[in-house]
């Protein structure tokens, strides 16, 4: 997900002299030979946030990078204009360090560093191929809501339909997805109601059957086929791409088009430090782009990734610690479900925890669309799964019960503000099982939560 801007940062004289000490070993020592040729240069991207009284626009026109936030409209004053997409020249892998130090001690430059390629916060591998048809394809697709375990009542599920006795099924109420592909032809979705926003809707079967497996679990159609959504009355759906833009663009994006209560999900994770997969608001970037969305009353539902960490290690310098970098998103954790050879609500062991991680939804067995385990149909619009897993199929299960308790508060001429709502969900959900000293929270619950609301 490399941006494909090419803007060169010719004023930074260390890269310079680096560039400089490789030409002049190239015709060192003189020969009557030709001398060799100096190795290539590897261009390499970095996300730049200048600081508050730097000036951004000159060093745009010099042609010094590129706006990060590129949909922002002119006259927009927060952090997110000042980062830049610069790319910068460097002689090969072992340079980079110090090229992007080079960088980083401009006095104008509050922060550099090489953004992670994010990457999709679980699921499966698509199969079939498209095209290819199951064993046996039934003329109408049965109902599987009998594999919605996650649906139910509590311990095991979160509860939806005490909220669809009142009458809550979404309406009122906008969803954002953000991640990479999806299938908004599939039977069991409201494809009148999708609407991509931002980035290039990916074509690769994974990224599609991804997205359309996450769609699945919070909208899909309540038809009498297939699965139901959480908040299949959800009045409108957007979905953001991370190609074709960054990932803080790609959340930045639809969030702006979001009023305050409805939901966003991110459905991505980066690698880490450690080499462990992290929640992407570990890059500053995309933390400020999570936080301008919070700070307007958007809820963000964010995956906290699949790569059994602890983010409360000193390696994090307290990057996941609420009381001193807190984005406002609620971070989703992934626990066992009520299913042979799981332990209920315990931490799976792919998850990661801490004292960050807010809540928990289904990890392994969910059944939503695409993929075909349940059914295997030509051309994909008929494909279903009980199988979908990760942290990717556990945050939709927490974004549709956040749609399902906005639309409640909607109906009762209110907003909840994400910090209210996460405090809601932690407070009535159903308590983690298992190992407690490595915390993902609890599973909502909105038989207790509703009555809770004021």
């Amino acid at each position: 997900m490399l941006a494909s801007r090419f803007a060169v940062p010719w004023k930074y004289a260390a890269v310079l002299g680096l560039l400089g000490a490789i030409a002049a070993a190239a015709v060192w020592p003189r020969a009557r030979r030709r001398a060799p040729s100096p190795p290539p240069l590897t261009w390499v991207e970095l996300h730049v946030k200048l600081r508050a009284e730097a000036e951004v626009a000159p060093r745009m026109a010099s042609g010094w990078g590129t706006p990060v936030f590129s949909h922002l409209p002119a006259g927009t004053h927060d952090a997110r204009t000042r980062w830049l997409d610069v790319w910068i020249p460097v002689p090969g892998p072992g340079d980079i360090d110090r090229a992007i130090a080079a960088v980083a001690a401009d006095p104008a430059v509050e922060l550099a560093f090489q953004p992670a390629v994010a990457v999709l916060a679980g699921g499966l591998v698509a199969r079939p191929a498209d095209g290819d048809a199951g064993e046996s394809c039934p003329i109408t697709t049965p109902s599987f809501e009998s594999y919605q375990g996650y649906l139910g009542p509590a311990p095991h599920g979160i509860d939806a339909p005490a909220a669809w006795r009142r009458g809550a099924r979404g309406q009122g109420v906008w969803f954002a997805d953000v991640e990479g592909g999806w299938n908004a032809q599939h039977e069991d979705l409201p494809g009148d109601r999708i609407e991509n926003v931002g980035g290039r809707v990916s074509s690769d079967p994974a990224w599609r059957a991804h997205g359309t497996a996450v769609l699945g679990e919070v909208v899909g159609a309540d038809n009498a086929r297939g699965v139901v959504g959480i908040a299949p009355g959800v009045e409108r759906v957007l979905t953001s791409s991370v190609w074709g833009q960054s990932v803080a663009d790609a959340i930045d994006t639809p969030a702006e088009l979001l009023r305050a209560g409805d939901v966003l999900l991110i459905e991505l994770q980066l690698s880490g430090p450690r080499g462990r997969y992290v929640p992407v608001e570990l890059n500053q970037a995309v933390f400020d782009a999570i936080q301008a969305a919070t700070s307007r009353g958007v809820i963000v539902i964010e995956a906290a990734g699949n790569g059994g960490e602890d983010l409360d290690h000193r390696i994090y310098r307290r990057a996941f610690d609420r009381r001193t970098r807190d984005s406002g998103a609620i971070l989703v954790g992934a626990g066992g479900p009520p299913r042979g050879g799981y332990a209920d609500r315990e931490r799976l062991d792919f998850s990661n925890y801490g004292s960050r991680v807010d809540v928990q939804g289904w990890g392994r067995q969910v059944a939503t669309l695409d993929y075909g385990d349940l059914q295997t149909c030509a051309g994909a619009d008929r494909h279903y799964t009980d199988r979908f897993s990760g942290t990717s199929s556990a945050s939709p299960i927490v974004a549709g019960a956040a749609v399902l308790l906005e639309g409640i508060a909607r109906q009762r001429g209110r907003v909840l503000g994400p910090a209210e709502l996460v405090e809601l969900l932690r407070r009535t959900g159903t308590p983690q099982a298992g190992d407690l000293a490595k915390p993902i929270g609890p599973r909502p619950d909105l038989a207790r939560a509703i009555p809770a609301l004021r």
